[in-house]
């Protein structure tokens, strides 16, 4: 064979090789994901959201929930399933995005900013206590960190929205049966 042939056929296995090891590198940096709530929902029996000076306790007796404070509204199920089924159920990303305290304001997560999450059980155990904060630049996904931790997690969808301290998301007023006036009696006439 020819020697330029040899070269060129040699930077060709050489060019190969170096794509095959680039290609398993970047394979091992792929995002991966965990639950954030990884511990059984049904345990849960309170539910309080904290943001700046406003926060809002949920609380379940038997399969009943209730807004403490608020006897006289009546909850929203559909409030109450969008919790357990997408705000317990967020991912978060198993690398940090950072350990630093300094960054928690770039990823609203300092006092002034973050919404946090305080899940009890029966006994009054915390089962989690979390902070969330959303990025100016990103809207469809949020940052997590543990309360009492500084490492900051990216999750892998929004929640902040159902993560309120609005009354009127949790519970609405009872729905009253008013009569027809309408209708009326048949008469004796």
């Amino acid at each position: 064979m020819d020697r330029k042939l040899k070269i060129s056929i040699c930077v060709l296995i050489g060019l190969v090789c170096f794509y095959l090891y680039d290609n398993s590198k970047q394979q091992s940096y792929q995002d991966s994901y965990i639950h954030a709530f990884s511990f059984d929902h049904s345990k849960i029996s309170k539910v309080i959201i904290l943001k700046n000076n406003d926060g809002i306790e949920l609380e379940r007796t038997d399969s009943t929930w209730k807004i403490n404070g608020h006897d006289s509204l009546v909850i929203k199920q559909s409030s109450i399933d969008k919790l357990f089924n997408e705000t317990l159920l967020v991912k978060i990303n198993t690398l940090p995005v950072s350990r630093n305290p300094q960054d928690l304001s770039i990823y609203s997560l300092d006092s002034t900013l973050a919404v946090n999450l305080i899940l009890l059980d029966s006994q009054g155990a915390t089962l989690s206590n979390s902070q969330f904060g959303i990025s100016p630049s990103n809207y469809y996904s949020n940052f997590y960190k543990d309360f009492d931790q500084t490492k900051v997690y990216k999750t892998n969808s929004n929640i902040l929205t159902y993560l309120t301290t609005n009354i009127r998301y949790w519970g609405e007023a009872p729905k009253q049966d008013i009569p027809d006036s309408t209708v009326s009696a048949p008469s004796d006439l």
